[in-house]
C-alpha cells in the first residue's frame, strides 16, 4: 500500500469546504418520470460489450481516445508463444487503426517492423496540439517511439526517439507511454528500469532499481504507465514481480526530474493464488476520482483501486482475452483483447467497451 507518511502528506495539503443546503429545489411535472426512465436506461455496471472488431494482423495491444477518435495498435509479433506451435512472429508488419466513436474503422496506418518481428507495438499517447501539428506517439516494442500526424491523409509514421542501447527489445522494450504537462515522455521498460524522452527525441533512463526486476528476468517487468489525476506521481505496472514472485505488483514515483531509490512507493500488490493462473498487471487507467483501473491478463479480469491502492472490485466478462491496454471513453472504460494464445482466435481481435459509471482523468497532454 502506498506509505503511511505520504498518505498524511496528501491529507494536510487538502482543504475541506463544509457542505451548505442552499434550499430545496422544486421539480417540474414529469422531472421524476424523465429521471426514471433516464435510470432505467442507464447500463449496468460493469456490463461488457463489444465496442469493435480489429482486423488483421489482430492481436490489439495498444488504445487511445481523442476527440473524435479511438486509436488501436497492434501486436501480432510476440515472444510469449513459440512459433513451432502457433506463436505469432509477425512478417506483415503492425497497423495503427482508427475508429469514430461508435467503432467504425475509419483509417489504417501500416507501420513496417522488422522482418519476422518478434514484438510490435503498445502504448498510444496524443499530444495536445491541434491542426496542422496534432500527433499520435506510438510505442514499438522494438526500442523506438514513432510519430504520426492526425490531420494529414495517408500520413507516415516517421521516428521520434530510438532506444540508446544496442540489442533490440532483449535489451530494451518501451512498453507504455504518456505524457507530462511539460511535454517529457514516460516510457515503461520490461527491463527494472523506466525512461523519460524530451520533446526534441533525447531518451534516458529516468529511473533503475532492481525491485523492478521480473519474474521471468529478460521479461515481466514494468509494463503499464500513467501519470495520476493530480500530475504528481508516475504510476506503472509489474507485470509478474520477481521481488514478489509472480505477483503483479503496481508501483509510483514522484514527477521529480532524478528520483531516488527512496522515492519508489508500494501502492499495491496481487497476490499469487495456488491453482489459478497469475494476475500479470498489464495496462492502466485512471479515473477523474483517482480509481486506478488495471488489467490483469492472467485471471482475465479488471481490478479497480481506490485512491489509497485498496482494491475495491474486479470487473469479470467471458469477452475479456487477456485485457491489456485500457483508455476512457465517457463513461466507460475500453479495453483490449491482446489475445494471447498459442492458437490464433481472430474470433478474440475486439476491443470491448466496459460500463464503469464514472469519467477517466485527462491525460496530461503538452499544447503549444
Amino acid at each position: 500500500m502506498i506509505a503511511t507518511a505520504s498518505r498524511i502528506a496528501d491529507r494536510l495539503g487538502r482543504r475541506f469546504l463544509p457542505a451548505v443546503v442552499l434550499g430545496a429545489i422544486a421539480l417540474g411535472p414529469g422531472t421524476g418520470s424523465a429521471l426514471a426512465s433516464e435510470t432505467a436506461s442507464r447500463p449496468t455496471l460493469d456490463s461488457t460489450t463489444v465496442f469493435a472488431s480489429v482486423p488483421a494482423p489482430g492481436h490489439p495491444f495498444g488504445v487511445a481516445v481523442d476527440t473524435n477518435r479511438v486509436y488501436i495498435s497492434t501486436s501480432a509479433g510476440d515472444f510469449f508463444t513459440d512459433p513451432a506451435t502457433g506463436g505469432h512472429l509477425n512478417s506483415d508488419g503492425e497497423r495503427v487503426f482508427a475508429y469514430d466513436k461508435d467503432g467504425n474503422l475509419v483509417n489504417t496506418t501500416y507501420i513496417a517492423t522488422s522482418p519476422n518481428s518478434d514484438m510490435g507495438l503498445f502504448g498510444l499517447a496524443i499530444d495536445g496540439n491541434r491542426k496542422p501539428d496534432h500527433q499520435l506517439y506510438v510505442a514499438d516494442m522494438n526500442g523506438r517511439i514513432l510519430r504520426l500526424p492526425l490531420d494529414k491523409k495517408n500520413a507516415t509514421p516517421t521516428l521520434f526517439a530510438q532506444a540508446p542501447l544496442p540489442g533490440g527489445w532483449m535489451v530494451t522494450m518501451w512498453n507504455d507511454l504518456v505524457f507530462d504537462t511539460a511535454g517529457n515522455l514516460y516510457m515503461t521498460d520490461d527491463k527494472p528500469r523506466l525512461w523519460r524522452v524530451t520533446p526534441d527525441g533525447q531518451a534516458s533512463i529516468w529511473f533503475e532499481d532492481s525491485r523492478l526486476s521480473g519474474l521471468f528476468g529478460f521479461a515481466g517487468g514494468p509494463l503499464g504507465g500513467r501519470i495520476d489525476p493530480s500530475g504528481r506521481y508516475f504510476y506503472f505496472s509489474i507485470t509478474a514481480s520477481g521481488v514478489f514472485p509472480g505477483e503483479a505488483v503496481i508501483y509510483r514515483l514522484p514527477l521529480v526530474d532524478h528520483p531516488t531509490a527512496a522515492d519508489l512507493q508500494l501502492v499495491h500488490r496481487f497476490p499469487v493464488v495456488p491453482g489459478e493462473a497469475l494476475p500479470q498487471a498489464s495496462g492502466l487507467a485512471f479515473a477523474a476520482s483517482g480509481n486506478l483501473y488495471v488489467g490483469l491478463i492472467g485471471p482475465n479480469q479488471v481490478a479497480v483501486l481506490d485512491p489509497s491502492g485498496n482494491e475495491i472490485r474486479r470487473i469479470s466478462s467471458p469477452l475479456f482475452v487477456s485485457p491489456w491496454g485500457l483508455a476512457f471513453l465517457g463513461q466507460s472504460l475500453l479495453v483490449t483483447n491482446a489475445s494471447i494464445e498459442p492458437v490464433e482466435t481472430a474470433d478474440h481481435w475486439k476491443v470491448l467497451k466496459v460500463f464503469v459509471g464514472e469519467s477517466g482523468s485527462p491525460l496530461n497532454k503538452p499544447t503549444s
